[in-house]
């Protein structure tokens, strides 16, 4: 054995860049093999490598390895998976607060902040370091960024003790970073108690996951905000000769008109179309509108415009090319220019119709209405390439971590005015995010096209999730297992559980008592407030897609406010 090491360390000499690599790449391989290791359909996933880390950090020693190289691989982790977390959740962050969302988000802000209030009371209460507290919250709440958002709090507030910062001995980082091994001794129990809490809530109320999801459904097809389409035969003689740019109320709402029927002939309206008396419009829009515009028309019509034979056809059209980004359905004006009417467009996953003030982004799938020919054209306009779609594009990447490092250096809040013991700022967890988040939104600047293909945007979020796990394990090794064999290693990992849980439930129990909420959506409340892959479970109980679109709905603005709240507890309450 001891021959072995010695040639292992006669390649790959102490504290060199040859080591460190290699043992990062171990501890990746290593990883990643006990994440995908699955007990009753759940596995611990990428987090695997922070306790193979933890484990090479014991064994080998941070002494041995390149400090340097360690935490440069941490902090850039970081920014690379804040930031594309930012990028997928950008375009639909806004939606996901509107109408049925805002409720799940408001339950889901309300679990953050009692996790935060849990974590606080119990160090005050129990003479825990806030330090620790900081790192059990983040560890109990399965968040990997908000761990790394607290620790740019605390070099802010200690920059000289912190790991990171100059070249500080091993001691001295075992010393000062006890938020790393609370974080990873309350991670464990972070994924479990989810599951935990979704057993309790349906034995407790003794839920049939399967009728649930029935029951959603049937809900869900009541009242479904999907496009509608309506053949109408216009009736009102007031309307006789009138353009289609004057009916009353139709400049107010989203309807559009992609098809006319006149006098047996089937064309693409424009704005100055006249109607008639007799003729059968196709209007596709908001159900309630479309209800309107069809009352102010005359009535519906047996005649189904879509199913007559005509040359008129349908398509989808990717927008990629630079010159019309930006610009709006009226500004195109397809129906007068080409023939071709715009009726829906699809993006970031939503489906709306294409109102005249619309803009274009990168991406956007619209469904287009017109001849063979005045389609081919379209498509020549807007681009409509698979390839422009799927091809990455790193310098948005990299000005776009310029600007979200930048803006999280900047104080947003200086000591004068919180009386804090160093400014407020967004740090490398926050600002790379809110960066992304607004750049991914507004889609262009210039010649810029903030948008990545979703394939990148997962390889980027893992890789660097992976790199950030890897050398917070290997760094906080020693720590780890020393506070683990102490009674206060136990202590945390109940004040761990407690974290974890008591917001669970009491959100829970409110929702469903209260609020009357489906339990499968609560599932994906729970799972998605805690940003926890503990949402593999429910494929357990139910083929059901209701978590999935809870833990969606709620997933960006918890990853936010998680991240927030961390380095607003490490600003307030660390001395």
């Amino acid at each position: 054995m001891n021959s072995f090491a010695s040639l292992f360390y006669s390649l790959f000499p102490p504290q060199s860049m040859a080591l460190t690599c290699v043992v990062l790449a171990i501890v990746a391989t290593t990883g990643m093999a006990l994440g995908s290791i699955k007990v009753k359909g759940i596995s611990l996933g990428i987090p695997g490598v922070m306790f193979t880390g933890l484990i090479f950090g014991r064994l080998i020693g941070i002494s041995r390895l390149s400090l340097q190289v360690i935490f440069f691989i941490r902090d850039f982790g970081l920014i690379l998976f804040v930031y594309a977390v930012g990028v997928q959740v950008g375009p639909g962050f806004v939606a996901s607060l509107r109408k049925r969302g805002l409720p799940l988000n408001l339950m889901a802000a309300a679990i953050i902040l009692l996790g935060a209030a849990t974590a606080v009371g119990i160090a005050y209460s129990t003479g825990t370091d806030m330090k620790a507290a900081v790192g059990l919250f983040a560890g109990g709440t399965t968040n990997a960024p908000a761990f790394g958002s607290a620790e740019e709090a605390l070099k802010s507030i200690h920059p000289s003790t912190m790991p990171g910062t100059g070249t500080p001995s091993p001691g001295s980082i075992e010393a000062a970073n006890i938020t790393l091994p609370a974080f990873a001794i309350a991670y464990p129990f972070g994924l479990v108690g989810v599951i935990v809490a979704m057993v309790v809530f349906r034995f407790l109320f003794r839920v049939n996951p399967q009728a649930d999801a029935d029951a959603i459904a049937a809900s869900e097809k009541g009242k479904a905000s999907n496009l509608a389409t309506m053949n109408i035969e216009v009736a009102n003689p007031n309307l006789d000769g009138l353009p289609l740019r004057d009916i009353p109320a139709l400049d107010k709402s989203t309807v559009v008109v992609s098809r006319l029927h006149h006098r047996g002939a089937m064309k693409i309206p424009t704005p100055e179309t006249t109607i008639h008396t007799g003729d059968v419009l196709l209007a596709v829009g908001e159900p309630e509108e479309v209800h309107e515009f069809q009352l102010i028309l005359g009535k519906p019509s047996a005649m189904d415009l879509r199913a007559l034979p005509s040359n008129i056809t349908t398509r989808q059209i990717l927008v990629t090319r630079r010159d019309v980004l930006g610009k709006t359905v009226d500004e195109l004006n397809l129906p007068s220019k080409l023939g071709v009417a715009v009726t829906r467009i699809s993006r970031a996953g939503l489906e709306f119709t294409a109102v005249g003030d619309l803009a274009l982004q990168f991406g956007d799938r619209i469904r287009a209405v017109g001849e063979s020919s005045a389609l081919d054209a379209a498509a020549k306009l807007l681009g409509d390439s698979a390839r422009e779609l799927n091809l990455p594009r790193l310098l948005p990447i990299f000005v776009g971590i310029l600007f979200g490092v930048t803006l999280g250096c900047i104080p947003i809040l200086p000591t004068s005015i919180t009386n804090l013991p160093a400014p407020v700022k967004l740090g490398l967890a926050s600002g790379p995010m809110l960066v992304a988040i607004i750049l991914s939104r507004i889609g262009r600047v210039g010649p810029l096209i903030w948008y990545m293909p979703q394939s990148a945007s997962g390889l980027l979020r893992e890789l660097g999730i992976v790199l950030f796990l890897i050398a917070v394990g290997i760094n906080g090794g020693d720590g780890f297992f020393n506070k683990l064999a102490t009674p206060e290693g136990f202590y945390w990992l109940a004040y761990g559980a407690i974290i974890t849980l008591l917001p669970l439930l009491l959100v829970g129990l409110f929702a469903r008592i209260f609020l009357k909420t489906h339990y499968l959506h609560i599932c994906g409340l729970l799972c998605g407030s805690m940003t926890s892959p503990s949402l593999a479970f429910t494929h357990t109980m139910t083929t059901s897609e209701a978590p999935a679109v809870a833990f969606a709905t709620v997933y960006p603005l918890s990853m936010i406010m998680r991240v927030l709240v961390a380095q607003l507890m490490v600003l307030i309450f660390v001395k």
